[in-house]
């Protein structure tokens, strides 16, 4: 709706251009309208600069683009060993207020086209950039835990860690 409004004020501006002069006037509310018409003599003549036309080029298809060959190894990014690496396996939580930090082990620094998201009981908890995310509202008891290593434009999966067992154990509330 705005960019269809955007190109009509162009166009009519261009046309009105073509015309003949164009002038700014303020309103008394304070709002500012142009105009081919002179309204009166606090309004001011406004230059308005020829437009360039530029034809575009011819794009190719989609299925002509070339693929990346191989998504595995960007720039020194190893993920061969990815691995959940917090909460540990078997590990229990204590007090954590339903706050638990995932973390994954990955060798270098995560190419901006690629996402780890992480599984908690089966259920995805986001995708971050980055390996480490704050998982909210976990309830006590025993979870599994598990990530995945995604490449954010094709959204294909390039490696899943193992699952890892963990325990949460949380104070009554009274």
């Amino acid at each position: 709706m705005k960019k269809a409004l955007l190109i009509t004020l162009a166009l009519s501006i261009t046309f009105v251009a073509v015309a003949g002069k164009i002038y700014k006037y303020t309103a008394a509310d304070g709002s500012i309208h142009y105009t081919d018409v002179k309204p009166d003599e606090d309004s001011t003549e406004v230059k308005i600069n020829k437009i360039t036309v530029v034809e575009s080029s011819k794009t190719q298809s989609r299925k002509s683009w070339k693929t990346i060959s191989k998504d595995k190894k960007a720039s020194g990014f190893n993920y061969d060993n990815l691995a959940i690496s917090k909460p540990e396996p078997d590990e229990t939580l204590w007090g954590t207020g339903g706050n638990v930090t995932a973390s994954v082990n990955i060798e270098g620094v995560i190419p901006s086209q690629y996402r780890i998201k992480f599984f908690l009981d089966g259920k995805p908890r986001g995708r971050v950039k980055s390996n480490t995310q704050l998982i909210a509202d976990v309830e006590r008891g025993e979870h599994f835990i598990y990530a995945q290593l995604i490449n954010a434009h094709s959204r294909k999966v390039l490696k899943t860690t193992e699952k890892v067992r963990f325990y949460v154990q949380q104070q009554s509330k009274k």
